[in-house]
């Protein structure tokens, strides 16, 4: 009886301090969610990020367990904001990186003919979905080449690779895009 006592009594001392726990967070949050929000937003550039960076940066700290005290919780909260900040902005450089941009490949298109136009726009288009299906080397070696001009020489100092590594990137792009030209029949 005594064992049942004890462990009742542990688990609703961790009830009540996670109770607290949430008090307070809620209480921090409504202090300091449009400041949180304008600093996150700053930091990324984009109010809609900034507002996915305090979100996470709540629930990093709702998700906290540990026995220390936070002694500074607005402090803690700017904290945990700049560092989810940085990792949604390492997020979205890296899904930029792995994306090939169709505004800077859209120069191509210069036909004033707007139903030629348009076949061509969906023609790049499907260019470019199948360039995404690259690794980002291969990719960015075969952007280099074909949208700005760039030769296997200057793409391989570019890169810091080599000029057969450059040659082996570019037979691997265009082995992709026939191959998806063959399955859509219009590339």
């Amino acid at each position: 009886m005594a064992v049942i006592g004890s462990l009742e009594s542990g688990w609703l001392a961790a009830w009540r301090m996670m109770t607290t726990l949430d008090a307070l967070l809620g209480q921090l949050f409504r202090l300091h969610h449009t400041e949180l929000v304008r600093f996150a937003s700053r930091l990324i550039g984009d109010r809609d990020c900034g507002e996915e960076a305090a979100q996470e940066a709540y629930l990093r700290i709702a998700a906290r367990r540990e026995a220390t005290a936070i002694v500074h919780p607005k402090t803690y909260l700017f904290t945990a904001a700049r560092r989810t900040a940085i990792d949604i902005s390492v997020r979205r450089q890296a899904e930029a990186d792995r994306r090939a941009d169709l505004d800077e490949a859209t120069h191509v298109v210069d036909s004033p003919h707007f139903a030629e136009q348009d076949r061509r726009n969906r023609r790049l288009f499907q260019l470019i979905v199948a360039l995404n299906e690259l690794p980002a080397a291969c990719r960015q070696t075969f952007v280099l080449n074909k949208l700005h001009g760039m030769k296997h020489k200057d793409i391989a100092r570019k890169l810091g690779i080599s000029v057969s590594m450059v040659e082996k990137h570019m037979m691997r792009a265009f082995a992709h895009c026939r191959d998806v030209a063959r399955d859509r029949d219009d590339i």
